[in-house]
């Protein structure tokens, strides 16, 4: 008692010192890592060299020669201080799973695109073209160096589109401001009144600008948190400005549940 120890546990070391001689305990081996220490370098290195490749082509390309699951590879390269990036749309998603449509509702989605006038569009064309017909005139594309374009800024909600605006200057904190003033506002008034609304912008630099966060705390509309490069859990990306009725965007809405299902899910 005097050690602060049990009569039992006295009686065991007194036993294990007679046997060894001594009582110190032994260094504890644990289970046996599944991949050796030189298979974690070969990781690394493919991570490093492909920042994009999934645990399964991380698996396949180290040829580690062991039967290992993905969540070991995972925890390997959590060792060497990698983390995915994805975590952050993942814990977003498994916030809002318990979202109803009836919280949806409340949501003001919006988004900015770029329109390039003539044949100055940003998207890349696919053409099939044999080895000695690469720079054949009808292989080829004509482009536009520095082309004409505006930007496009638009929102909507269950209870169909709000207001449009298009933009000829590039957009700055103080330019999405006065969009916001100017258009936002006006979808609110025309569509809410007085009823609560939840903001969704994306995550560019300008959108969280200090000023624009005051802008909407003295207007008292709160925004919501955006995982990055999610725009296929935007509902916006799938309205067509032909088919704006408000039956139409309140399909796009009550799809947000199942967007975030998906989402875990993948």
């Amino acid at each position: 008692l005097r050690f602060g120890c049990s009569q039992s546990a006295v009686y065991k070391i007194w036993c294990k010192y007679k046997q060894n001689g001594k009582v110190i305990k032994g260094k504890h081996t644990g289970r046996q890592r599944k991949m050796p220490k030189h298979q974690d370098r070969k990781l690394k290195a493919i991570c490093l060299a492909n920042r994009k490749c999934t645990t399964k082509q991380m698996k396949k390309w180290a040829e580690t020669g062991v039967n290992v699951c993905d969540r070991t590879v995972r925890n390997r390269l959590k060792e060497m201080g990698f983390t995915y990036r994805k975590k952050t749309r993942l814990q977003w998603a498994k916030e809002k799973q318990s979202w109803s449509v009836g919280d949806w509702m409340k949501v003001i989605f919006s988004d900015k695109s770029r329109i390039c006038i003539d044949q100055g569009d940003d998207a890349g064309t696919f053409v099939w073209c044999r080895s000695n017909e690469t720079y054949k005139e009808d292989c080829l594309k004509k482009t536009i160096k520095f082309p004409q374009s505006f930007m496009i800024w638009g929102c909507m909600s269950g209870k169909g589109p709000g207001e449009m605006a298009i933009m000829t200057s590039a957009v700055n904190a103080q330019v999405y401001t006065e969009i916001l003033d100017t258009f936002l506002i006006a979808s609110i008034e025309n569509r809410f009144s007085d009823d609560e609304v939840i903001f969704q912008d994306d995550n560019a630099s300008c959108h969280r600008a200090k000023s624009v966060k005051a802008f909407l705390q003295e207007r008292h509309i709160n925004s919501m948190t955006w995982p990055a490069n999610s725009q296929d859990l935007n509902p916006i990306e799938n309205l067509c400005w032909n088919q704006t009725d408000e039956e139409y965007c309140s399909s796009l809405v009550k799809s947000m549940p199942q967007r975030i299902q998906a989402s875990i899910k993948a």
